[in-house]
This record gives C-alpha cells, sequence and structure tokens, in this order.
C-alpha cells in the first residue's frame, strides 16, 4: 500500500457520490484530536473513491495536503462498485454495548474527554449508565417496535430550570453535596434538586 501526501486543491469529489454527508463537524475533531489515520482512496484522475467525508473535513480544517491512496489497478467498474459497497458495509456496523460501556470507563479512568468520540452528551450518559445485564435499547429498534402503533400526547418531563456552577476547588465541591445530600464525584455530570431517579434510554420500553 503506497500512501502519497498530495495536495488538497488537487483532489476533486465524485459529483454523483450517492451518500449524504452529514457528520463533516465529528469528522473534523476526529482528525484534528487523532490526526489523519485513514487516507483518503482516490482514482488515477484524483477523483474520490472513498473519503469524502474527509475531504470536506479537511477543508473544514483548512489543511493543505492529505494522505491519499491512489487506486490504480480497479477498473471504472470496480470503483463505482467500491463506492457504494463501502458505504453499505458501514451501515451493517454495531456496538456491543457491554463491551463499549468498559471502554468508556477505561477512558474515564484516565480523565479522557469522552466529548472527543463523536458522541453527543446524551449518548455518552447512555453508555456510562448502561449495565451488562440490561438491554440496550437504540433509536432504530425503537422505530422497528412502533410501527403502526397509535399516536400519543407525551407529557413534558424537561426541567423546571437548569443551573449551571462553578467551583474554585474540590472543597466547595464538597460542601456544595452535603448541602444537598447527594453524592458529587469527578464523574458526575448532572444532578437533581430535589433528587429524583434520572431516566436514561436504557429505561425506556415499550409493551
Amino acid at each position: 500500500m503506497n500512501i502519497e501526501i498530495i495536495k488538497l486543491s488537487e483532489i476533486k469529489p465524485y459529483e454523483n457520490n450517492p451518500r449524504i454527508k452529514s457528520n463533516i463537524t465529528k469528522v473534523a475533531e476526529s482528525i484534528k484530536k487523532f490526526g489523519f489515520q485513514q487516507p483518503i482512496v482516490v482514482d488515477t484522475q484524483n477523483i474520490i473513491i472513498v473519503g469524502h467525508s474527509r475531504y470536506e473535513a479537511s477543508k473544514q480544517l483548512n489543511l493543505e495536503r492529505v494522505p491519499v491512496l491512489i487506486a490504480k489497478d480497479m477498473s471504472a467498474e470496480d470503483v463505482k462498485a467500491y463506492r457504494i459497497a463501502d458505504n453499505r458495509t458501514n451501515q451493517d456496523s454495531e456496538w456491543d454495548f457491554p463491551k463499549l460501556n468498559k471502554e468508556f470507563g477505561d477512558l474515564l479512568d484516565v480523565n479522557f474527554d469522552l466529548t472527543d468520540l463523536g458522541f453527543d452528551e446524551k449518548e455518552i450518559e447512555n453508555m456510562i449508565t448502561f449495565k451488562g445485564d440490561e438491554t440496550y435499547f437504540d433509536s432504530d429498534m425503537a422505530r422497528e417496535h412502533w410501527k403502526e402503533m397509535p399516536d400519543f400526547i407525551h407529557e413534558d418531563n424537561k426541567p423546571y430550570r437548569t443551573i449551571y456552577l462553578h467551583f474554585d476547588d474540590d472543597e466547595q465541591v464538597e460542601e456544595f453535596a452535603q448541602l444537598i445530600n447527594q453524592t458529587v464525584t469527578d464523574k458526575t455530570k448532572t444532578v437533581y434538586f430535589n433528587e429524583r431517579q434520572q431516566r436514561v434510554l436504557k429505561d425506556k420500553v415499550y409493551e
């Protein structure tokens, strides 16, 4: 495998790319954090076969040069087929949630910022609170179970008011925790007052 570094301006997006790009910012953040670990795959005309999101993210980061892999031995038909197959096979991936939960825990133990992984805060919360003896219910499963179910009006359970507090030191945090009679650690993201059980995605089931 021969990876080359070429000017971003020399790379051309495939004009009929069938995959909609919706995660460019997350890809850019990943490249900024971890570096360019996957090359953009192009044909001999420098037209992108695989890596449109990395290309757009590179533009967002104002990169002048990027690593590319030139697919020199692929026919036009193979290029077209590979472009579709690569996008399709990515859709078949699923998370092993107990293992993902453990990986998150290992990263938390070394104070790694989990927001660098591309998940939003709610997804991170779900992963951290997931327990191995429970069934994780993701959004695709929910849609499948909800087919042909009647419409209903959901009660608004949003908190009345959200307050962000900033402390100067651990002593102030401990004093605050004692004041509200709750446990606050360096892994605590949210507390409720008056205290109430925090329900997350894994708590939602369909009957």
